[in-house]
């Protein structure tokens, strides 16, 4: 793969993970009811996300392209 593909995967799967997490209920609302699922797995997305980001910019600045 190269930089800019991880750069755009890593910058696709954070921007669904934050969408994911933010449709999630307040746990502190009357309306969080059930497992926080959604949360962690937003979460989750976007860790991955961020280490796509962190190993794209990596790559790219050692790359010749």
């Amino acid at each position: 793969m190269t930089p800019r593909r991880i750069l755009f995967f890593g910058a696709l799967v954070t921007a669904l993970g934050l969408g994911l997490a933010s449709m999630s209920p307040v746990t502190a609302s009357g309306g969080a009811e059930g497992p926080p699922d959604r949360r962690l797995a937003g979460g989750v997305l976007v860790l991955v996300g961020w280490t796509a980001l962190a190993w794209g910019i990596h790559r790219f600045g050692r790359s010749t392209e």
